[in-house]
């Protein structure tokens, strides 16, 4: 019998209250432990979206979105893992069959992290390419098996074409990069590879991807492996920055049903201004909510327009929004914690600071998203490369 959306994120919440307990470990190991990884594995929620023919569930982007959510509000940093190794199952549509094939040949997931941001420009050779250079960001990277490279070829052409590569681990030197105050536990360390022959059946159209039309992706009827990989990208990364606003809010609850000021001795429950601060929260947490199910479902709606550059722009500018309104929230609970919540123990200080990171992130930041969203309101010349 399938397993069903309600049965995957009842998993998810069961594993909730071990995650928030592990949280400060996973800081600490900048990576999620090794016994988290295990848990996510055995859930079965890593292969929410593969393919049924590998043995997946096939379910939609809005699940993995709920599972997601569920876990970084317990932790950002574990969130944001689970939702690049549950989205790895995706991406691999980017790749041949016989990729594909190759990486669930053994179980219904793949533990895989990767960039796209290109190293270089990849020599093509007899039966493939060779690719050389470094790229960062890897989320992932403690556990990762497979890891996926970017790199530029003119051979379709005269402008430069970013093809993607996919890595097995023990052709990838994994760099001890990752030092940072938000999103510790994301091991998102520097690899590099060096004069690394990739086989051409391990090689993919970036560029087609970003249009939702790459060969692999094509190979599966479903529509949701047909989303261009902007929209799918944001739908990785904007149910943590959710997640994590709704877990500062909760932890602001219990802190201020339990806080009492060191000099005046007065209860902060009993302070209309730390009522009003926790008002705002919950509003602004189902406000990130609201958006979040909107974004989703426009997303797993097919409309042609889904490829078009203005519409692309739309999904990225609703997105970082999102990540703004939720940082500024942030913002606003952490004037009221005291002292005391700026203590390492504290999970607020701790999403505080992800949520900072996660906010200027590539995919997220607002700046960028909405000056392209202002040139095309006026009609302007844009060019961005995640569009």
């Amino acid at each position: 019998m399938a397993t069903t959306a309600e049965e995957l994120i009842s998993r998810a919440e069961a594993l909730v209250p071990v995650i928030a307990e592990r949280s400060q470990k996973t800081e600490e190991n900048r990576a999620l432990l090794d016994e988290t990884v295990t848990d996510l594995i055995d859930s079965g929620i890593l292969a929410t979206l593969t393919p049924k023919v590998y043995g997946g569930h096939e379910l939609g982007l809005d699940v993995a979105a709920e599972i997601v959510r569920t876990i970084s509000a317990a932790c950002p940093s574990t969130g944001w893992v689970t939702s690049f190794y549950i989205g790895a199952a995706w991406r691999m549509n980017i790749f041949s069959r016989q990729a594909q094939q190759e990486v669930f040949a053994d179980k219904p997931y793949t533990l895989t992290a990767g960039t796209a941001a290109p190293i270089g420009i990849a020599e093509k050779v007899d039966g493939g390419y060779r690719i050389t250079g470094q790229s960062a960001w890897n989320s992932g990277a403690a556990h990762a098996e497979w890891f996926t490279f970017s790199a530029l070829t003119t051979e379709f052409g005269d402008t430069p074409v970013p093809l993607w590569f996919l890595v097995p681990r023990s052709d990838v030197d994994v760099l001890d990069t990752w030092y940072i105050s938000g999103m510790s536990g994301t091991s998102s360390t520097d690899v590099s590879v060096e004069n690394l022959f990739v086989p051409e059946y391990r090689t993919g159209r970036f560029d087609l991807a970003l249009e939702g039309r790459a060969p692999g992706m094509l190979l599966h009827e479903n529509p949701m492996y047909h989303v261009p990989f902007l929209p799918f990208g944001l739908t990785e990364a904007i149910p943590v920055v959710t997640g994590a606003l709704r877990g500062a809010t909760s932890a602001l609850a219990e802190r201020t049903r339990t806080r009492v000021g060191n000099l005046s001795q007065q209860k902060a429950v009993e302070k209309q201004s730390m009522q009003m601060r926790l008002g705002r929260a919950l509003a602004a947490a189902d406000a990130a909510e609201t958006l979040l199910d909107s974004y989703m479902k426009r997303v797993t709606t097919y409309r042609p327009e889904q490829a078009d550059l203005r519409d692309r722009a739309q999904m990225r500018l609703r997105a970082a929004y999102l990540a703004d309104l939720c940082r500024n929230a942030l913002n606003d609970i952490v004037r009221g914690i005291g002292g005391d919540g700026f203590r390492t123990s504290s999970p607020i200080q701790r999403i505080h600071r992800d949520l900072s990171v996660l906010a200027v992130h590539a995919f997220l930041d607002i700046d960028p998203a909405t000056e392209v969203a202002g040139r095309f309101a006026l009609d302007l010349p844009v060019s961005d490369p995640l569009l």
